[in-house]
Order: C-alpha cells, then sequence, then structure tokens
C-alpha cells in the first residue's frame, strides 16, 4: 500500500496521539515492508475471487486477541508473520462448511510503528489488504474487513510489525447463494442519517463515556422497514485528547464486545455491519472518550428469503494515484475511476452492483476527507474516509457502481492528497439465465399437435461474477451439459426438445467453482392433453397389504396433474363397485389412507377431476383395482407380527459397493431453489411456506467422497430435483414406497418411510460410488424391516442418486428386497 518510492521522514499518525503534550513519533514511511503483489495494480484480464461467498448473516463475537489468548494466542501478532485463526463454531458462526466469508472489526493496539494488516483464507490463495494501522504506542486502530473463509474453517492473518490484534466478528456470508438466510445486500448511494452536532437523527449532545444513542434506521434513507441489518460508516468527531471506542449493536440486545477504536483529538471514520433490532433501530454504546457522532447509511440487507445481492470475497489494486501514468488528486478534486472489469472485478452486464474497497489516504499536503459514491449520480453528503496532514489512514467502504462502472472520488480538502483504492470484494446479483424457444412453445404452453418432431430452443446467461462459473443445463431432466461463463460477455446456446408427448422441461442456473448453484430458470411447456394417459394406481392386482393400506393415482405418461386437480376413492368388496366400505370424498391429494380394513379382499378405483388443456373440466376413472388385507401382511416373512404390533425400521446396515463404480472426488451438491413449484404428494402441509423446502438432509463427512452440508428435497419443482423426483407421481418410485409401507405393519405412512430412510442414508452414507461418465453419485443405504420383537423381517437397499454435479436427488427408491 505505501510504496517505498515515498522518502524522507513523515508524521504518521493513523490515530492522534493519547496527549497533545506527547511528542508525535515518527516513521519513515519509504522503510515499511509491503507484500510486493500490492504495489502494482492487478491485471484486469480475470476475475479476482479468493473466495465463495453470498447472503449476509449477522452475529458477534470476539474470536481472537493476541492478548487474552483468545483464538489460542497469548502473545503479539509476530511481524511479517502468517497466524491462522479459528472461525466456523465460533460467535455464532456455523461448522457445517456454510460459511463463505466472515465479516470482522480488526483492532490492532501496542503499536510501536505504522503497518498493514492483511488477510486470506489460506496458504494458497491470494491475501487481501485489511487496513492500515499506525501510530504511538496504545494509540488503537481499528477498521472493517471481510475475508473469505477456508475450508477447515479458517482464516489467515499478517501484521508487517508486531502488535496486539483482536478481532470480533460482526457476521458472516454464507457459502452458497441459496438466499433463504437474511440477506441479499441492496446498495444505497450514502446518506447521512444522523450528525449530534446539528440534532439528526440523534439528540443534539455529545455522547460522554458509558451513553448510548439509539438510531432509527428503517424509514430513513431508503431502508425499508424490513431489513435485516445495515452497512454503516461511523463518523467520531472528537473533541477530546482520549482514545473512545463506539460498539454498534440492535438495539434491544445485550451489548457485545466488538468495540471500533477511535482517536483522540481528530476525527475517525470507521465501516460497521449492524444487525437492526425487530423496530429497524440500532444502539451505539460510546466508552472512555466524549465525542460528536456521525452515521452514514451505504446499503441495506434484506429480510430472510429477501432478494438482494450475493457477496464474494476478492483482492486487487485497481487505483493508486502514484502508479505511471497517474497523478496525485489535488485539493477539492473529483476524479472517475473505472472499477469494473478492473483488478479481478466482474465487468458490467454480469450482475455486480456494488464493491467493498480499502481507501487509503496518504496525506503530505494537508487535512481533508474522501468521499466516494456511484458516477453518474448526485453526490452524497457523506464522508468516506478522513485524514490528517501526515498521516496515513484508511477505511473499509462500500460503493455502488455506477452505470459506466466507474466510482468517484472526491478529495475534500485544500492539499493535494495521494489515495490507493484496493478491493476486499463485491456484490452482484446476476439475472437467471434465458431460456427462449418459438412459438408456439411458450412457457407454460400447452400444445395439443405439434407442428414438428422437434424445436430448438436458446438458452443465455451473463457473465461470470466469479471465477470457474459455469452455465449448467439439462433437457427433459436428461444428460446434464456443463459451459464455463465467459467473464468478458454473455453466452448463448441452443438445445433441441424432441416433441413426444407428456410434459417437457428445460433447466438452466449459474454454478460456482466451489458446486453451489443459483440464479435458476424452469422454462416448461406441455405437448397433448395429461387427460388423454392412462390412470395407474397402487396398489394394483391382487397385492397383499396391511389393513390401513394407501391408495395413490398416477398417470402413466410423463405429465403433470393440473394444479386444480381432485381425487375421489372408493373401496368396494365387489369388483362392481356396488358394496362400497369406504369413501375419501374429494381431495386434492393423490395419496388416501383408508380409515382401516378388516382381512379380506378389495376392490378399489379413483375418479380424477381437472381442467384439460382447452380450460374444460375433465373427469376420469381409473380401471378397478384389487388387493386384499392381512394381519400377516408380510406373510411368512413377518410371522409372528400381529397388525396391533407395529414394527420398525433402521436404515443403516452396510452395502457392498458395486464393482463399476469407483471412489468419488469432492462432489459438487448444494442447496438450491427454485420460484415455480406444482402441487405434489407430502408438500403442502409441511413445506416451508417460502421456499417449499420439505426436508433437508445432512452429509456427513466421508474421507474422499462428501464434506459435509445437506441435500434438500424441494416440493414440487418442475426440473430435475426435488421431492417430485423422489417420490414420482408417475411411474416410477411413488409405487415403490406404497408398497412397502403396506406390506409392512409399521405405522408409518410412505413418505415418512422414505424421508427417514433416506435421512440416515444421507448422515450416514455406508457407500457412496461415483460415475464419470455422468458425473452422478449414488448413496447407498439398507432398510431393515423388524416385527415387533426387534427380529429383520426384510431387507431393502435404498438406492440414491445425486447425479450432475450440482443437481439434486434426482430419485431415490428401495429395491433387492431379500430376506437376511
Amino acid at each position: 500500500m505505501l510504496s517505498t518510492d515515498i522518502g524522507g521522514l513523515v508524521r504518521t499518525l493513523l490515530h492522534a496521539p493519547r496527549s497533545r503534550r506527547r511528542s508525535i513519533a515518527a516513521v519513515t514511511l519509504g522503510a515499511l515492508a509491503l507484500i510486493g503483489s500490492l504495489l502494482v495494480a492487478t491485471p484486469a484480464s480475470a476475475l479476482n475471487d479468493t473466495g465463495t461467498g453470498g447472503v449476509f448473516v449477522p452475529t458477534t463475537g470476539r474470536i481472537l486477541d493476541t492478548k487474552n489468548n483468545i483464538g489460542g494466542y497469548s502473545t503479539p501478532m509476530p511481524a511479517k508473520t502468517w497466524r491462522t485463526v479459528q472461525v466456523a463454531g465460533l460467535a455464532g458462526l456455523p461448522d457445517d462448511g456454510s460459511v463463505g466469508a466472515v465479516s470482522v472489526v480488526a483492532m490492532v493496539a501496542d503499536i510501536t510503528t505504522a503497518g498493514q494488516l492483511f488477510g486470506r483464507p489460506d496458504a494458497d490463495t491470494k491475501y487481501t489488504l485489511m487496513g492500515i494501522y499506525g501510530g504511538e504506542q496504545q494509540q488503537n486502530t481499528s477498521f472493517s474487513s471481510v475475508l473469505a473463509v477456508g475450508a477447515d474453517g479458517t482464516i489467515q492473518v499478517y501484521a508487517e510489525t508486531s502488535a496486539r490484534l483482536i478481532l470480533d466478528v460482526q457476521g458472516y456470508y454464507t457459502a452458497n447463494t441459496d438466499g433463504t438466510a437474511p440477506g441479499g445486500f441492496v446498495p444505497l448511494n450514502g446518506k447521512r442519517v444522523a450528525d449530534t452536532r446539528s440534532g439528526t437523527g440523534l439528540p443534539q449532545q455529545q455522547l460522554t463515556t458509558g451513553k448510548s444513542a439509539v438510531l432509527q434506521v428503517t424509514g430513513t434513507a431508503g431502508v425499508p422497514a424490513d431489513a435485516s441489518a445495515v452497512i454503516v460508516n461511523l463518523v467520531a468527531i472528537n473533541s477530546t485528547s482520549n482514545v473512545g471506542f463506539l460498539t454498534p449493536y440492535p438495539t434491544g440486545a445485550a451489548r457485545p464486545a466488538n468495540s471500533f477504536n477511535y482517536a483522540g483529538g481528530t476525527t475517525t471514520t470507521m465501516q460497521a455491519q449492524v444487525q437492526l433490532s425487530a423496530d429497524g433501530k440500532i444502539t451505539v454504546y460510546n466508552a472512555n472518550s466524549t465525542t460528536d457522532l456521525a452515521i452514514d447509511v451505504q446499503g441495506y440487507f434484506t429480510a430472510t428469503g429477501g432478494s438482494g445481492a450475493v457477496f464474494t470475497p476478492g483482492s486487487g489494486r485497481i487505483f493508486d494515484t502514484r502508479a505511471t501514468g497517474n497523478t496525485i488528486l489535488a485539493g477539492n478534486e473529483t476524479r472517475a475511476i473505472d472499477v469494473a472489469g478492473q483488478a479481478g472485478v466482474p465487468v458490467m452486464g454480469s450482475g455486480i452492483n456494488s464493491v467493498v474497497l480499502t481507501l487509503t489516504a496518504n496525506a503530505a499536503n494537508g487535512s481533508g476527507w474522501g468521499r466516494v459514491w456511484a458516477n453518474g449520480t448526485s453526490e452524497p453528503d457523506t464522508a468516506s474516509l478522513r485524514y490528517d496532514n501526515g498521516t496515513v489512514r484508511s477505511n473499509t467502504i462500500t460503493v455502488p457502481v455506477g452505470a459506466n462502472g466507474k466510482i468517484n472520488l472526491h478529495n475534500i480538502g485544500n492539499g493535494a492528497t495521494n489515495f490507493i483504492i484496493d478491493v476486499q470484494g463485491w456484490y452482484a446479483n446476476p439475472s437467471a439465465p434465458s431460456v427462449v424457444c418459438p412459438q408456439p412453445y411458450s412457457s407454460d404452453a400447452v400444445i395439443i399437435t405439434p407442428d414438428s418432431t422437434a424445436v430448438e430452443c436458446t438458452i443465455s446467461a451473463s457473465p461470470a461474477t466469479t471465477s470457474g462459473e459455469r452455465l449448467v443445463y439439462a433437457v427433459d431432466s436428461e444428460d446434464v451439459t456443463q459451459v464455463d461463463l465467459s467473464q468478458s460477455a454473455s453466452i448463448t446456446t441452443t438445445v433441441a426438445v424432441e416433441l413426444s408427448r407428456g410434459t417437457h422441461s428445460i433447466t438452466a442456473y449459474r454454478a460456482y467453482a466451489n458446486g453451489d448453484g443459483a440464479d435458476e430458470t424452469d422454462y416448461t411447456f406441455t405437448v397433448g392433453d395429461w387427460s388423454a394417459s392412462a390412470l395407474q394406481g397402487t396398489p394394483s392386482a391382487d397385492e397383499v397389504t396391511d389393513e390401513l393400506p394407501y391408495l395413490g393415482v398416477s398417470l402413466s405418461e410423463e405429465y403433470n396433474f393440473p394444479t386444480d386437480a381432485t381425487f375421489a376413492f372408493t373401496v368396494s368388496t365387489d369388483s362392481a363397485g356396488a358394496a362400497v366400505v369406504w369413501e375419501s370424498g374429494e381431495q386434492a391429494d393423490q395419496i388416501a389412507q383408508t380409515p382401516g380394513l378388516p382381512e379380506g379382499a378389495y376392490f378399489w378405483h379413483a375418479v380424477v377431476r381437472g381442467s384439460n388443456a382447452q380450460g374444460a373440466t375433465t373427469t376420469l376413472t381409473t380401471p378397478t383395482f384389487s388387493f386384499s388385507t392381512s394381519a400377516q401382511a408380510a406373510g411368512e416373512d413377518a410371522s409372528g407380527t400381529a397388525a396391533a404390533d407395529a414394527g420398525t425400521y433402521t436404515a443403516d446396515s452396510p452395502v457392498e459397493s458395486d464393482p463399476e463404480d469407483t471412489a468419488a472426488p469432492q462432489p459438487a451438491m448444494s442447496t438450491m431453489r427454485t420460484t415455480r413449484y406444482d402441487p405434489v404428494p407430502a408438500c403442502s402441509a409441511t413445506a416451508d411456506p417460502n421456499h417449499k423446502v420439505d426436508d433437508s438432509f445432512p452429509r456427513r463427512h466421508w474421507s474422499g467422497v462428501v464434506s459435509g452440508g445437506h441435500a434438500d428435497l424441494v416440493c414440487g419443482t418442475p426440473g430435475t430435483r426435488g421431492m417430485r423426483h423422489i417420490w414420482r407421481p408417475y411411474p416410477g418410485h411413488m409405487d415403490d414406497w406404497i408398497r412397502i409401507a403396506n406390506k409392512y405393519p409399521m405405522g408409518l405412512k410412505p413418505e415418512e418411510l422414505m424421508v427417514g430412510a433416506l435421512t440416515t442414508t444421507y448422515a450416514s452414507p455406508t457407500n457412496v460410488s461415483y460415475r464419470s461418465e455422468n458425473d452422478s453419485y449414488t448413496y447407498l443405504g439398507i432398510l431393515e424391516i423388524k416385527d415387533r420383537k426387534g427380529h429383520v423381517v426384510r431387507i431393502y437397499t435404498v438406492n440414491t442418486a445425486v447425479g450432475n454435479g450440482n443437481w439434486k436427488v434426482i430419485t431415490a427408491f428401495p429395491s433387492n428386497g431379500r430376506k437376511p
């Protein structure tokens, strides 16, 4: 940051001394030891991200204090040495691999010489400038920083000089982009919302030690009532000689240990990420000094499940007035600076909307301010950075990018000042891939008679926002194609859809290097009419069930039942349906459980009603199916088991590996969401109301196979993943699970049996195999059916296929039934 081309002795006060009567320590700026790669701008040719990130989740806690043995160290940071700090599992951060980046407040104390603090996720990743520290002994320096977290849940920090280092967590960014946590980021162009000098937003009085200020944030500066957190710049305008500190936190919550130290006798700017209270307020606590306080809002995070941009941590230098071809920023000069496409930042059109920067002022010609905002917009009334004559100051800022990819930097002062801008990361909200098919094959269309045997459709995707980003797509749940996204332009590809009868889907989404994915598009159209498809049923042909059987209806072709479909089941003791013993009445679920049928032979049928392709109501009746009930439903396998004494099941026995499979590399599976849902069994009552996630299955760490995380069953997704492909309504695996639940008197619904078996299979996979030809994974587990005495009466193998990189659970079924 501080180049060796500046020689001589220059007074360096990143924070003013505790007492103005004490001598000012002078340091040689040119003697500061720097890491070489930060001396030059990062090339613009490739993205320069340092890890994965996602949506922001606020949490607080101290993870490092090198003086008090917090974080595993009880000695000062050694000069020019990396130290590893545990992050995951501490201060409210989960330890399941879901943390992609962490937002910290760094406080450097016991400083003898000015220096720079750097951070990185691991030794194999680029480092990021966190901030500049310096001043006389015990002059503390605080600044925010966002760092990628390593795969082992740690970060690494490096100080140029020996000093005490404290790291307080402000929150973390998820390792994926599912958007289900608070929250996506919405940048604002900066607005001052509080100033104790004028009485704006806060009482017109200074904060003395031990006093707090309460600020209403929502409803001001464009922050909505449902915002979950904000990014603010705290400006301590100090009129005393004592060093103090500020602690911002949600009003009404317990005050955390987090501290932003400000200098005595001068003005200090410090960015903070702060959770909001339920009524949209923050409290700022002051200690050890008296100060005026101004607060500028830089943006906010949406509520749970809301929209907004996701964060990617990065590194690189985008601007340095000292670099060849640049000139020092004159007093009161404003300069437009290219950001998008520079130093590894994504290009415009990718979805990038704001950047997180370390802004540094190296002042030798007077005091002043630095102000940064989006080019092409009005200059705000905010302060990004305060600098004093003869000092080097830095502050983390979050600023939107103008439509042309530029930001403005205004040097508000009379003297020429050198400014340096480094990247900590960026927020982007890339659009989902677009899918376009020619008319009449538009999304949701129904075409009774196609005019050809196939149609060619186009998939387009905007430029990448992270390195290694891909477009992933599939047609009708078949072979998955992955294409690297361009880092400089949109890409377009074509796919062919065979126009056979049924519902056709084109699913496309963006996949990231770590396997996470988001921004999905599901495009469906239907050829023919569902009402022309034959109806099938389970049980169907003289099957033996227990005395509480389930009945299910499905279509023989790959159609979805219409959303307004109803199902009415009738059970009788004669094939003509005259001797009715039970009727369900009309219901929305295509599965029904009878209230109890004594041992005997039965017949059943169902009447299905729903809108056809022309919008008219169609009524279809299934064939008549037969079954018989028995307290000994499982036959000789369940000898001694009474219907009243329900058995149990387990799903934890080992299975043998398929010799055709190979050892699996790390799978690229992630939690995915989509915005379109179709009603399917077991979803409407239990699904999350916002995201339709019915169940989440934890995957146990398995060396060389999985590294933790979850796979979700997403109810009713029309694409190639989710409950619909585990519990398939049309010929598939719904029947498999119904038949097991009907045969063995466990007292479990078919979907409960399925979910329980899959949960155990995922959590403790006894065998996970990989097939390279289609990049798919198969989890295998044993489903053991036991009688009331605990004797195993039947064994099934649970097959759970998770295919093609990010693609979700495609199908799961029990098979290979055998007696032990």
